[in-house]
């Protein structure tokens, strides 16, 4: 209790001077004395709570407000009687010094509370940044600084400690010099450097897992994994938070730039383009004084002209010893370099230096410097950052594109392109440059298309830095805002807050580079044999097309509307109609001043042109994305175009490109995009109330000529099968010259004719060697089709360009052709369906035996084998859920169909290779069944369903099942709902227990937790 004896004595002054001057009762004093007494006992215990020492920071901020709430009373009421009783007025005065003397008591003790605070949780850098803040907030430099400095001392490797250190220094305190000798400091102190390259499973992890756990050497310096990949993608949250350091130093740069320049003009000095000769004199550097104050304001509190009016002894003493009280910490050290620049004298001649500084040359020097020191793996996301920072830094005289498409006009002069934009021009082309030679050196193919795509569509995304300038409409532009800028600064002091938690310019790219799940699985990201390592920077830059030009958003479709939609899928791409939800853009004002001012359809010119100059050769990479960019500007929900002479002349285009694509390059692999041509016709008259017949029979020509071309490709046969199911359907006499007889006799000559053209057909696209190649599946048109489609969910099941979507979609079929003819002899006699019934079952067999006899190569590893699994599993969840339909249509004899499930269920739990996640699919949807007929005598689903479970627990448990607890809660789930066997149910929980817990204690406490959850809620 002593030290609480010592903390309360410290208080007595200011006890005292409010006790004097009646600001406070006796018993608000006593009041506060108890409250503090109660808090300083809570604060030296063993393990105080950081809350306690909050509260006791709240308490302090309320008490000074009170006071000075009071004082303030005290003087107007004083100030308003003062003509009547002048006696009593001086009696009510306070001292000069009162609020002074209040201020660095309320500061001594809040700076005590926050030492205490810090000292005892010195690794929460919260509270280090709450210290930080109220010092900002009481306008407290020295301490400021001091925090700031012990701060990084214990967290070096905390990027937004250093962006905040130097946001500081850059905008309260106006001192540039220690701002960039801050962030300098920070990036040598957190360096990336390369090192092994990763294994398999490290990729993967990666790849499912962004928030990997970051590797450190005993130095301290965070290692940058050699990805396979020329350009990476998925970046710990260090490494994004060294990037950020990286781009705030850019932005401080460019302030340091952009301020000297606006102080040089109003001087009349030259600015870097433009010559300006106006005579000198005092009033001219007052201006220039003036300025320097408006471009880093310090904010000031009111009553702080009052307070800081006393010189008195006692409170400046008082300020001094609360100062003193905090413990330094030094941060000075030799920097690399370090550039300052003052605006000359009056008269002298400005050094060539300058010229340099005003030029943008330190910018480019950083560009040099950041290309040596961080991996070139991740220095694509710093450049294009880079081009979007300078393209919305408010230079003054040029023309600013900021976030959302906004547009701001800060012209001053009446040229097409004042000394800002030439500026920002310069800069941008820096950045476009270090593109290129790290492209060159690094990122070999997806380097070279990377360079080729943004250059092109450089001309779009900022035309006033391109190659088209001069042709663009100036007078058009927004209204000049040059002029107030210039007084006020508005659009500089937001652009000079330095982000030290999010940036819009660097972190919100990360989104915008990542494949969607709906695209592609983790399972694909295997590093070399990613397919995506070539399209994923075309999809980036596109992502950042689409941001310029509009904005999206997703609403829930109406119930009417999900109704119609699902009542018209499509037979080739059914699944992209299944959404609940539908997209609505608007145009950023970006497009529609282009769009307003004609100068839409000259940037659109200027893109197509460029990709026709750079894909005469044929190059397939440059060509598909080049059909990529055509499918965006063609798609109203990514591009917002909807001026139709300037949507037909991009279909021109793009019919031209596929034409030539299809007739001029024989040596790609282009099948897919043959698919695409045959799949657009077929949803066409898909769509149609009456389908034309001869033009479905043409698609149906053409998929066999497809099918001539490349008989192994599973996505030509489903449209050549698709198509004659629908023109069969149409028909009233079958005429149609097509190997599947869709209305054959189960067990004839003619069904057994069609089987083995279905098994034909099945074998020559499911062989091991075709299914190996599946990882070079043309995701170029898996992307095309994502770009072209407008709604806001997409899938891929089902396309015929994926050759394993297309292979599992020909299972399916077969197996639901098989249920078609069994339904049509069920509805002629009972004999006739059990015949078929019968036919049926063999049938599908067989389905289970081809596709369960691929995973038994060991020809299939990595992705393929994933593939072949899918396929399988497909297939057995199809038979097992078809027999299940056929059976139901025989409703007389329950026992036999009873005896039939159980037939299917028993053979597929001996004979498949179903993974753990089909015999889950199967069992939930069996107990599904048996909780609707739980009190009907003659169920039979729960034991086949338990069955199910069973092996699902059993599979998890041989093969190490990365979530097995789950697997054990859904079994757990089935027998306490279903209440069969409670007493199975315990015992079952027991072994579950046990297995995990030597596996992992996490995973049986949280099995534990569900389990007496589900206990409760069944109860």
């Amino acid at each position: 209790m002593e030290r609480v004896q010592y903390s309360l004595e410290r208080s007595l002054p200011q006890l005292r001077l409010l006790d004097e001057h009646k600001i406070l009762s006796k018993d608000e004093l006593r009041s506060i004395t108890s409250q503090r007494q109660a808090l300083e006992a809570r604060l030296i215990r063993r393990k105080a709570d950081k809350a306690d020492f909050l509260e006791y920071l709240s308490l302090e901020h309320d008490l000074n407000d009170l006071v000075l709430l009071r004082a303030k009373k005290r003087l107007q009421d004083a100030k308003s009687n003062s003509m009547k009783e002048e006696d009593e007025h001086e009696k009510k005065l306070l001292p000069r010094n009162f609020f002074r003397k209040q201020a660095a008591t309320y500061s001594a003790v809040c700076i005590s509370i926050f030492e205490r605070m810090v000292q005892k949780f010195r690794y929460d850098v919260s509270a280090w940044e709450q210290y930080i803040a109220w010092a900002r907030k009481c306008k407290m430099r020295v301490v400021v600084g001091r925090v700031f400095a012990r701060a990084l001392s214990l967290h070096p490797t905390h990027v937004s400690l250093w962006i905040s250190a130097a946001d500081y220094e850059l905008n309260s305190n106006a001192d540039t010099t220690a701002a960039r000798s801050i962030l300098q400091r920070g990036i040598r102190t957190n360096p990336l450097v390369n090192s092994a390259p990763l294994t398999y499973r490290e990729e993967r992890e990666m790849h499912g897992y962004p928030s990997a756990k970051l590797r450190k050497t005993s130095g301290g310096t965070a290692q940058v994994h050699q990805d396979s990949q020329a350009i990476r993608w998925i970046l710990t949250e260090y490494e994004q938070g060294v990037l950020r350091l990286w781009v705030e130093y850019f932005r401080m740069e460019l302030v340091f730039i952009e301020r000297l320049r606006r102080r040089w003009r109003v001087l009349g000095l030259d600015s870097g383009a433009e010559k300006v000769s106006m005579p000198m004199s005092k009033n001219a550097f007052d201006s220039v004084r003036a300025t320097a104050h408006t471009v880093a304001p310090e904010d000031r509190e009111p009553g702080s002209e009052q307070e800081s009016d006393s010189g008195d002894d006692e409170a400046s003493e008082l300020e001094t010893k609360a100062q003193n009280s905090v413990p330094e910490a030094s941060l000075n050290e030799p920097e690399s370099f370090s550039t300052s620049a003052q605006a000359p004298e009056a008269g002298a001649k400005v050094p060539s230096g300058h010229q340099q500084i005003m030029s943008g040359s330190i910018p480019l020097v950083l560009l040099a410097n950041a290309q040596k020191n961080l991996p070139a793996a991740i220095q694509f996301y710093l450049y294009i950052a880079l081009l979007l920072l300078f393209s919305e830094f408010p230079f003054y005289d040029s023309v600013i594109l900021r976030e959302n498409g906004g547009v701001v006009s800060v012209r001053s002069s009446d040229v097409p392109l004042g000394t800002g934009d030439q500026l920002r021009n310069r800069l941008i082309h820096g950045v476009l440059t270090n593109i290129k030679s790290t492209a060159q050196e690094n990122w070999g193919e997806s380097g070279r298309l990377v360079v080729q795509v943004l250059s092109i569509l450089h001309a779009i995304l900022h035309p006033w830095s391109g190659s088209i300038h001069s042709e663009l409409e100036w007078s058009t532009m927004p209204a000049s805002v040059a002029n107030d800028e210039l007084e006020d600064n508005r659009l500089l002091h937001g652009a000079s807050r330095l982000h030290s938690v999010h940036e819009l310019c660097i972190d919100a790219l990360y989104p915008l580079a990542q494949i969607p799940l709906s695209l592609r699985t983790a399972e694909s990201g295997a590093g070399v044999l990613d397919p995506w390592g070539t399209t994923q920077p075309v999809l980036f830059l596109l992502n950042l097309l689409s941001a310029r030009l509009v904005v999206r958003s997703e609403t829930p479709k109406s119930m009417e509307d999900q109704a119609n939609s699902e009542s018209s899928l499509s037979i080739v791409s059914d699944e992209l109609s299944a959404n609940h939800t539908e997209v609505q853009w608007s145009p950023t004002t970006y497009l529609a001043m282009l769009a307003q001012s004609g100068d839409l359809p000259l940037v659109i010119r200027a893109v197509i042109t460029g990709f026709q100059q750079q894909e005469r050769a044929f190059e397939e990479n440059v060509s598909l994305a080049y059909l990529a960019v055509l499918r965006v500007l063609a798609n109203p929900t990514r591009a917002g175009i909807d001026e139709e002479n300037l949507l037909k002349y991009i279909a021109r285009a793009e019919n031209k490109l596929l034409s030539d694509l299809l007739n001029d390059g024989p040596h790609l692999d282009l099948t897919w995009l043959a698919l695409d041509k045959v799949m657009r016709r077929v949803a066409q008259q898909t769509a149609r109330p009456s389908p034309d017949l001869e033009e479905l029979s043409s698609v149906f020509t053409e998929a066999k000529h497809l099918i001539k071309t490349d008989g192994t490709h599973p996505g030509a046969w489903l449209l050549y099968e698709r198509t004659g199911f629908r023109i069969a359907q149409l028909q009233t006499n079958d005429t149609l010259e097509s190997p599947f007889n869709f209305h054959c006799v189960a067990d004839s000559t003619e069904a057994s004719a069609a089987r083995n053209s279905w098994v034909s057909m099945l074998d020559a696209c499911t062989s091991v060697s075709i299914i190996a190649q599946d990882i070079t599946a043309p995701v170029w048109g898996l992307l095309v089709l994502y770009l072209d489609y407008t709604g806001s969910t997409f899938s891929r099941e089902g396309n015929p360009i994926v050759p394993h979507s297309a292979r599992v979609s020909l299972w399916v079929d077969y197996i639901l052709w098989i249920q078609h003819i069994v339904i049509g002899e069920a509805n002629v006699s009972r004999k006739r369906a059990r015949k078929a019934q019968r036919w049926a079952q063999s049938s599908m067999e067989l389905a289970v035996t081809r596709t369960a006899a691929l995973l038994a190569s060991s020809q299939l590893v990595g992705t393929a084998r994933v593939h072949a699994q899918a396929l399988h599993d497909a297939v057995v969840e199809q038979v097992y859920f078809s027999i299940g339909v056929c059976s139901n249509l025989m409703d007389d004899d329950h026992a036999s169909l009873d005896h039939l499930k159980d037939q299917t269920s028993d053979w597929l739990l001996r004979t498949s290779s179903a993974s753990v996640e089909c015999w889950l699919q199967l069992a939930q949807r069996d107990s599904a069944l048996s909780e609707i007929v739980s009190d009907n005598a003659h169920d039979e689903s729960f034991p086949r369903a338990k069955k199910f479970y069973e092996r699902a627990v059993s599979q998890a448990e041989r093969e190490s099942f990365p979530t097995c607890d789950s697997v054990w809660l859904a079994y757990l789930s089935f027998l306490v709902k279903t209440k069969k066997d409670i007493s199975t149910a315990v015992g079952t929980m027991q072994r579950a227990l046990q297995h995990l817990t030597a596996l992992d204690v996490a995973q049986a406490q949280a099995l534990q937790r569900s389990w007496q959850t589900l206990i409760g809620s069944d109860v």
